[in-house]
C-alpha cells in the first residue's frame, strides 16, 4: 500500500481497502456485474465521501499512480448502494464508494419527513418507521438507487413514486462540496434527483414524505399449473377492472422448487384481513395448487423477496413495457421464457400490476422521471450458473423482452422499460442515445443541470447525461 493510500485511510472514519486487504469487497447480487476495484472506500460519515471524491477526481495520484485506465481528469468513480443492480453502473476498476454503512434513519414526526441515508435497505426503513405508525415508499433494495431511479412498489398506487416523495437531499458533488437540495435551496438539483439517478453526485441522505401506515397488511401467494393459465390471465384482467389503489399483485412465470413450471400470483393489500380476503377471493376461486393467505406485520413486507437474494449464479434483468395483456400475449411470453430456462433455469418473467394513476397524475415537469404513461411494467430476469452461457445472456434475455412487449403498441415496444430495470442499456454511454430515450422531453433540462453540477462528467456510470454546450 502506498504512503498516499495510508494517508487517506488515516483521514477518514470509514475504511479504505485495496485487493488483498481485510474487508475488501466488491460483492454484488450478480457477480458478473462486479469489477475489480483498485480502491474501495466504505464511508461512515459524509466527510469520508468528500475526501474520497477529492482524492479521486482532483488528486488521482493519491489513490493510484501510473494506472493505465486512469482518466486524465481523475480516477474512474462508481457508487454502490445495496449491490442489487445487474449492470456495471455500480462497479468500476477505479474508486468504488460503498454506501453499505450509511444507513442512519431520522424521523421528523411532526412534519412527517424521514431523513434516510442512501445505504439503508427497504426493510430497515419499514422497521424504523412503523414505530411511529408511518411508512415511506420503499422497495426491497437500498433507498438511494431505488429512489433516484424512480421507485415503484406495492405502495405506488396510494403514494406514487419514491422519487415523487423526495423533498430534500444531501449531495456530495464532483468537487467534494457538500450541498443541500430542497424546494428552497438548489431546487433545480432536487428536480434532477427525482428520477435522474446518480448523474449529479453522491446522494448521502434523502428527505422523503412519510405517510400513515397500519401495523399489518394482507399478503397472498397463489400457485397455478400451466393448464390453468387461461383462467389465471382472465382472472387478472377482470380483477384489474376493480383494483383499488392500496391493492397490488405480481404475476410471475417461473419454475418451482420441484423444477416444474408454474404461474404465480403474489400480492399485498394494505388493509385488514377481511378486506384483503374480499379483494383477492377471485384468485382463490381459481383453485390454486398452493395458497398462502396471511396477515403479516408491515415491517415484513419487503422480506418476502429475501429468497431471491439467496439465489446463486449470474443474474441479468431487463424491463419491458406493455399495454396489451391477454392470453395470446402471455402465452408468447411463456414460450419465450421456456426456451430461456433451458439454459438459465432460475429465470423468470414478472408482471407488476401496481395502480399507475397516482404516477400519471403528476405533471411531467415535476421531476426528471419521464415515464408518466400507463404501461404495465414487466421484469425479465435471467439467472444462470453455466459460465459458457455468460456471453449469450444479454442477447437471449433481450429476445424474451422483445416477445413480451411485441404484442403492444409501438410506443411500448420502443420504451426501455422502467428505468431501474433497464440494466442492459444503463452503461452504454458511448453516446447519449439511450439516455435521451429514457428521459425524453426532460433531457434538455437535465443537460443544463449536468453542465452546472457535473460539467466534467465525473458521474458517468448510469445513463450518463451529456452537459449542455
Amino acid at each position: 500500500m502506498s504512503e498516499s493510500i495510508a494517508s487517506l485511510r488515516e483521514s477518514i472514519k470509514g475504511t479504505v481497502c485495496q485487493p488483498g486487504d481485510p474487508g475488501y469487497s466488491i460483492h454484488k447480487w450478480s457477480p458478473y456485474s462486479a469489477k475489480q476495484s483498485k480502491v474501495v472506500v466504505t464511508p461512515e460519515e459524509i466527510d469520508d465521501i468528500s475526501k474520497a471524491i477529492k482524492a479521486s477526481v482532483l488528486q488521482p495520484s493519491i489513490l493510484l499512480e501510473n494506472a493505465p485506465f486512469a482518466r486524465s481528469e481523475g480516477l474512474p468513480l462508481a457508487i454502490r448502494g445495496g449491490g442489487h443492480g445487474t449492470s456495471t453502473a455500480s462497479a468500476t476498476e477505479g474508486l468504488l464508494i460503498d454506501m453499505r454503512k450509511m444507513t442512519k434513519i431520522r424521523v421528523d414526526e411532526e412534519n412527517r419527513i424521514g431523513y434516510i441515508q442512501a445505504g439503508a435497505q427497504g426493510h430497515d426503513v419499514e422497521v424504523e418507521l412503523i414505530k411511529y405508525g408511518l411508512a415511506a415508499v420503499v422497495g426491497v433494495v437500498s433507498m438511494g438507487g431505488y429512489t433516484l431511479g424512480g421507485g415503484l412498489g406495492y405502495s405506488t398506487g396510494t403514494y406514487g413514486l419514491a422519487a415523487d416523495n423526495l423533498v430534500s437531499a444531501t449531495v456530495v458533488l464532483a468537487t467534494g462540496e457538500v450541498v443541500q437540495a430542497s424546494d428552497s435551496e438548489n431546487s433545480d438539483l432536487l428536480w434532477g434527483l427525482r428520477g435522474g439517478g446518480s448523474n449529479f453526485g453522491v446522494v448521502v441522505e434523502l428527505g422523503v414524505k412519510l405517510h400513515p401506515q397500519r401495523p399489518d397488511v394482507y399478503s397472498i401467494s397463489y400457485v397455478y399449473l400451466p393448464a390453468q393459465l387461461p383462467a389465471v390471465v382472465n382472472g387478472i384482467s377482470e380483477w384489474l377492472k376493480v383494483q383499488k389503489d392500496h391493492e397490488a399483485i405480481q404475476f410471475l412465470i417461473s419454475l418451482g422448487p420441484d423444477g416444474n413450471p408454474y404461474a404465480i400470483i403474489n400480492g399485498v393489500s394494505n388493509s385488514t384481513q377481511e378486506e384483503g380476503e374480499a379483494a383477492y377471493k377471485c384468485f382463490v376461486d381459481l383453485s390454486p395448487v398452493h395458497a398462502t393467505n396471511v396477515q403479516i406485520p408491515y415491517s415484513k413486507v419487503s422480506t418476502q423477496a429475501d429468497v431471491f437474494n439467496e439465489i446463486p449464479g449470474g443474474k441479468m434483468s431487463v424491463g419491458a413495457h406493455i399495454d396489451k395483456f391477454d392470453l395470446d400475449q402471455v402465452q408468447k411470453a411463456w414460450d419465450a421464457w421456456s426456451e430461456l430456462v433451458k439454459k438459465a433455469p432460475a429465470s423468470a418473467v414478472m408482471y407488476e400490476f401496481y395502480p399507475y394513476g397516482k404516477i400519471a397524475s403528476v405533471p411531467l415537469e415535476y421531476g426528471a422521471f419521464a415515464q408518466r404513461h400507463s404501461f404495465v411494467t414487466v421484469l425479465c430476469v435471467a439467472v444462470w450458473t453455466d459460465d459458457e452461457f455468460t456471453p449469450h445472456v444479454r442477447d437471449e434475455l433481450l429476445k424474451v423482452r422483445s416477445v413480451v412487449s411485441g404484442s403492444s403498441s409501438e410506443a411500448a415496444q420502443e420504451s426501455l422499460g422502467y428505468s431501474n430495470y433497464a440494466d442492459p442499456f444503463a452503461t452504454l454511454n458511448e453516446t447519449d442515445e439511450y439516455t435521451r430515450k429514457l428521459f425524453g422531453p426532460n433531457y434538455p433540462r437535465l443537460q443544463e443541470l449536468k453542465k452546472k453540477y457535473d460539467p466534467d462528467v465525473i458521474f458517468d456510470r448510469w445513463f450518463a447525461i451529456r452537459p449542455a454546450p
